[in-house]
């Protein structure tokens, strides 16, 4: 198996077990309102689970994050996670968005140099949470056949909670950054290219 391939993979899974961990030990707590918006750690360990190791990394560590909280977790917890609609949207909709910040992360990575490249990172943050609301509320009213006439507010709501969350995940994972070597910011799903144009830190 290609180093590219099984080093994401490794990678998904602790952090994704990390991020499971957080989840059902008490470092997350679940918002009133609406209950499947946790605020918590895991969502730094799955940002960084999505930049250092690419779309499969982050797939990997959000799905597991989801299994062990469904398993594990508290029994409020469990009550509506194992929701089977709640479940699945909650899967479909981090997957997604875990791929776009892999995705978005290599972006810049090839294009920008620490540490201009933490402008665009807190971007994708912010877009990862613009984003996260809209399709897991959407997904879950949808599919349990409530009124999608309550979205709109419900989707506001969430908007007031994930502001200090967006703000420590961009100060953490812009920190991780910035200690961590340059060797290790380049994705682990990233070929070096043959030309040797690829844009490494000094």
């Amino acid at each position: 198996m290609k180093k590219t391939i099984w080093q994401p993979m490794v990678l998904g899974l602790v952090l994704g077990s990390l991020a499971g961990i957080s989840m059902t030990t008490g470092l997350t707590f679940l918002t009133p309102g609406i209950s499947t918006n946790a605020i918590g750690f895991f969502v730094t360990l799955l940002l960084l689970s999505a930049a250092l190791g690419g779309p499969l990394a982050g797939i990997i560590a959000s799905t597991l994050m989801i299994i062990i909280s469904a398993l594990f977790g508290s029994p409020e917890m469990k009550a509506v996670i194992t929701i089977p609609a709640i479940f699945w949207s909650n899967v479909l909709m981090l997957g997604m968005i875990e791929t776009l910040a892999g995705f978005g992360y290599r972006f810049i990575y090839e294009h920008l140099k620490m540490p201009a490249r933490l402008l665009p990172w807190a971007g994708i943050v912010i877009v990862y949470y613009l984003l996260n609301s809209p399709i897991s509320i959407t997904l879950q009213y949808f599919l349990l056949g409530d009124p999608l006439s309550e979205v709109l507010p419900e989707v506001l709501y969430s908007y007031q909670t994930y502001i200090p969350q967006a703000i420590f995940d961009i100060l953490i994972t812009s920190l991780i950054f910035i200690a961590l070597p340059a060797r290790y910011l380049k994705p682990l799903w990233y070929e070096r290219k043959p030309s040797g144009t690829q844009n490494e830190d000094i």
